[in-house]
């Protein structure tokens, strides 16, 4: 995780590490954005629920244009299988890309940023051929 650290803070973003919260995180993003009708959770990735079943989700270029576009001052960085997660302050960061945040180690591979408000989350995926995901809260498409 040091690289994605060392790619934040070369942008500018103020980040602080915490130990042991991917799994609160990862329950709150469930409850943010999941719709709650929909069927339990089958698959092994968060990704995989809005990719299954969620409306109003953008994908590749049109989620990484939404997520250079959204308000970011603060935001939470967590990863599917880590219970590492990265609070960023970007009031003084440069723009972030897909790129700046893509991590190739296994444990921290698929990311997950989501505001602290959960309003919205910008998903990037382990597989290439798959996301980024850009999503408000319940698919609504509201003023980012």
């Amino acid at each position: 995780m040091n690289p994605l650290i060392e790619r934040l803070t070369a942008k500018g973003v103020e980040v602080t590490e915490i130990e042991d919260r991917g799994q609160e995180a990862r329950q709150k993003w469930l409850t943010h954005f999941i719709r709650p009708e929909q069927p339990t959770r089958l698959s092994p990735h968060l990704w995989e629920d809005i990719v299954a079943g969620t409306d109003g989700c953008l994908v590749r270029t049109a989620a990484d244009r939404a997520f250079e576009r959204v308000r970011k001052w603060k935001a939470i960085l967590f990863f599917q299988h880590s219970n590492d997660v990265l609070e960023l302050d970007l009031t003084q960061a440069k723009p972030l890309t897909r790129r700046d945040l893509i991590v190739e180690t296994m444990d921290y591979a698929d990311v997950y940023i989501v505001d602290p408000a959960y309003t919205w989350t910008y998903v990037i995926p382990h597989e290439a051929d798959w996301g980024p995901y850009f999503l408000t809260k319940f698919g609504t498409k509201g003023d980012h």
